[in-house]
């Protein structure tokens, strides 16, 4: 009898496993097709339990396409079915490229026949995202945007879009936290350099978070991507003095020259440097010492244009304010004089930053004010057309 019993009981078993039915995955697409996501739910969830549909490439490549589905749709009905489903469906995607094996891209059909590749449809999904968090930040949804952007990062991580403007989303509504990370995100992982990026992060850290040792980290290294930007080395200076570190970024510079010395740009920070404490004829010195050494050097030509040619201005401030009494008038006079002289200096250095960009507008209108005041009528006039064709160029 206890024989009987056991035997009934295997049968029972075996019958049980007859009786579980291959998971029928294309039926599931077509549900998906059609838009009958929960069932279509339910049959890929199987398919990726049972024996004979778990190890097939397609059946992970239906669930990441049911599970995406389930992500951007709008029937209510549906959209709690699962939680989290794009991280599920990119997991899937995944999975079905790793058993793909180089072998020829997932496709579905479309209702004329024609195959719509795995990777087309990664596009599309990702753009679909990207376009919502463009709508939520027009609408001045800043959380609704940084939503979208964040997902069009799950769909291709290495894109560096969705964190740019996650980031730029997240700093709008003042979620500096998350702006941050995003930015993090491009320069330490996506090896992506700006000097926008750069210039918030210094922000958050500096002002925001009030961390100045981080601020002039980042400084630091936004130098060194970009050694040409004049503002990365005011701002080591500005931050160096607000930290009272002065002596610690002139010791620095000094040692860096003395391994350097013909190095124009070490010469052209220290120019910046004692700009910003105020001692204008070191600064001066400084600049000089750099266009010696490189006579290109574009931003220490253009520095010693502008602290002449300040210097001057500053001047003519002065002189406008003065009455008319003969010792005023006699002063004016005198003070022409040295208005002048401080023209002269800037002179040839606007003529060189002319000469390294033709189309500087700064250092054209410099030039027509300059050569105007000290008569030099042909050469104003030339300066004058120039200034005109570029107008007419930029009107276009």
């Amino acid at each position: 009898m206890k024989r009987f019993i056991l035997l009934l009981a295997a049968f029972a078993i075996a019958g049980f496993s007859f009786g579980q039915k291959k998971p029928k995955i294309n039926q599931a697409e077509k549900a998906r097709s059609e838009g009958n996501l929960g069932e279509a739910k339910e049959i890929i969830d199987e398919a990726v339990e049972h024996e004979k549909t778990k190890d097939d490439g397609k059946t992970w490549y239906y669930r990441g396409l049911i599970y995406a589905s389930l992500d951007t749709t709008n029937n209510a009905q549906y959209k709690n079915l699962a939680n989290d489903p794009l991280k599920i469906a990119m997991e899937a995607f995944d999975k079905a490229e790793q058993m793909n094996k180089g072998n020829n891209d997932y496709y579905i059909s479309d209702a004329n026949g024609l195959p719509i590749l795995k990777s087309q449809q990664i596009e599309t999904l990702w753009g679909h995202y990207l376009n919502k968090g463009v709508e939520g930040y027009q609408a001045q949804n800043t959380e609704e945007a940084v939503k979208y952007f964040t997902k069009t990062q799950l769909v291709k991580p290495a894109d560096t879009t969705g964190y740019i403007y996650a980031g730029l989303a997240a700093q709008s509504g003042k979620d500096y936290k998350t702006a941050s990370k995003n930015f993090y995100k491009l320069v330490n992982d996506l090896d992506y350099h700006s000097e926008d990026i750069y210039n918030y992060l210094i922000y958050i850290e500096g002002t925001v978070n009030e961390d100045n040792e981080k601020a002039l980290e980042l400084i630091r290294k936004a130098k060194k991507q970009f050694p040409n930007n004049v503002d990365f080395a005011k701002s080591e200076i500005n931050a160096l003095i607000q930290m009272d570190k002065i002596d610690e970024a002139r010791t620095e510079l000094e040692s860096a020259i003395a391994k350097e010395p013909d190095n124009s740009n070490l010469y052209f920070t220290l120019g910046v440097m004692q700009e910003e404490l105020g001692n204008n004829e070191k600064a001066k010195e400084a600049y000089a010492k750099a266009v010696e050494l490189d006579p290109k050097n574009f931003n220490a030509t253009f520095n010693l244009a502008v602290i002449n040619y300040n210097e001057a201005v500053e001047l003519i401030k002065v002189k406008n304010n003065l009455g008319i009494t003969s010792a005023d008038l006699k002063k004016a006079k005198e003070m022409q004089t040295s208005i002048n002289d401080k023209l002269k200096a800037a002179m040839p250095y606007w003529e060189k930053v002319v000469e390294i960009e033709p189309n500087n507008r700064v250092a054209l209108e410099s030039l027509q004010y300059t050569y105007s005041q000290l008569k030099m009528n042909d050469k104003a006039l030339k300066v004058t057309e120039k200034l005109e064709a570029l107008g007419d160029e930029e009107g276009k």
